[in-house]
């Protein structure tokens, strides 16, 4: 039945439903399908009749050969599944941590062989890259401790010490009594897709830091020259105490008005300065911005000095913020928001915490474009994000990020 249903693949698994045919190969469905029920083939003994006495061995042989149609299952299942373009992965969670099954595709895309990854049971947790080995860790412990599935994208180092990309996604199977039995699972490269990503972003980055110089440089510095010009007419007018004079002061002010525009607009485009300290300062002007527009409670906290020498994980993390807290003043009617940042162990923390009306209590429609947006920064960096519920009222966003060079 599964067979059918994985070469005609006219249905979808539900857990697959939820992530969205835009996320995930159509492929995934199909060998979470397959793999469910691999289970009982792959997890069973390989061996029944070494050791035995001829009679044992005998009943042993009679009863392999009833069980032929499943060892013929069990090798069209294997060909389907190492014909899928990822790394299908079976782990035994109650023997060990060692690998139960992996797909031939291990060694295309990292560099070991089959027998080689198997071999050493913590090769899988050496070979993940070290900035993402924290964030793994508490999101396999959620999967444990929450029996949801893992659903993120790491960085793995191959062979060689190329790093790639693979969206993984995982899968814990108990037995029937509830122990916790196996987890199986796919990994897809995703490095030329990442690839892609980084190379439009930073495109669009650039961009925005041209424009915001030619703003500042360019229409700003004209505009000062006119702010100038024009004071210096109106001047001229009152002293000879003509009526134009009025008129004139008028065009001053309007165009200081174009300035202060101006500044503002560049510095939308490009909020985070190419330093080491520039995140701390942008979130700091930005919650003093938002207390002076609409007039409620906004404060940044950072205990100790956090130096970010990446300036497109500055920017991602800004964005997150403005998106949170936008999000909090909209739709959560917000009056007391605390921006934070922290580190610790390499990791960095910034939380957005807000007191306003949080989450319905049914969610009438799936997550908004601001959410989606604020994952994918998160994931673009290798982070990840959460929002939760406080304990009294309003929701506290948390992004995980890994950090190189914290002084």
């Amino acid at each position: 039945m599964a067979l059918d249903y994985l070469a005609q693949a006219t249905g979808t698994h539900e857990d697959a439903k939820t992530i969205g045919a835009d996320k995930l190969p159509a492929n995934l469905s199909e060998a979470e399908r397959a793999l469910q029920e691999l289970a009982d083939v792959f997890l069973q003994p390989q061996s029944l009749i070494a050791g035995m006495s001829p009679n044992l061995a005998e009943t042993a042989e009679s009863k392999l050969n009833a069980e032929a149609p499943l060892l013929n299952m069990e090798a069209k299942y294997r060909a389907l599944v190492e014909q899928i373009p990822a790394v299908v992965f079976m782990a035994y969670l109650d023997k060990g941590i060692g690998e139960a099954y992996v797909s031939p595709q291990i060694e295309t895309a990292l560099g070991f062989s089959q027998s080689e990854w198997l071999e050493d049971p913590v090769r899988w947790y050496r070979q993940i890259h070290p900035d993402d080995k924290m964030r793994w860790s508490e999101e396999a412990a959620e999967m444990f401790l929450s029996g949801k599935p893992l659903r993120s994208a790491y960085r793995v180092m191959a062979r060689n010490g190329k790093v790639l990309w693979f969206q993984c996604e995982a899968k814990m199977i108990r037995r029937e009594d509830g122990r916790p039995w196996f987890i199986h699972g796919v990994g897809f490269d995703i490095t030329e897709r990442k690839g892609l990503e980084e190379a439009i972003l930073e495109i669009s980055a650039r961009e925005q830091r041209r424009i915001a110089q030619d703003l500042h440089d360019g229409l700003g510095q004209h505009l000062t020259g006119i702010a100038f010009m024009s004071k210096v007419l109106e001047e001229k007018l009152s002293d000879q105490s003509l009526p134009e004079a009025v008129e004139a002061a008028k065009i001053v002010k309007m165009v200081n008005q174009a300035i202060d525009n101006t500044r503002q607009l560049a510095r939308g485009l490009h909020p985070v300065t190419a330093e080491p300290l520039g995140l701390m300062s942008a979130l700091r002007a930005w919650a003093s911005e938002v207390e002076e527009l609409f007039h409620i409670c906004c404060s940044f906290r950072c205990e100790k000095p956090l130096a970010i020498h990446d300036a497109n994980l500055s920017t991602h993390l800004y964005r997150i913020a403005q998106e949170a807290v936008s999000n909090a003043i909209r739709h959560g009617k917000s009056r007391n928001i605390v921006i934070g940042l922290t580190s610790k162990n390499n990791l960095g923390m910034l939380t957005i915490q807000d007191d306003g009306d949080g989450f319905p209590m049914k969610p009438a429609s799936p997550p908004g474009v601001g959410l989606r947006i604020m994952n994918y920064r998160a994931d673009m960096v290798g982070g990840s994000l959460k929002v939760q519920p406080n304990q009294e009222r309003g929701i506290t966003v948390t992004c995980t990020f890994p950090i190189r060079g914290i002084e």
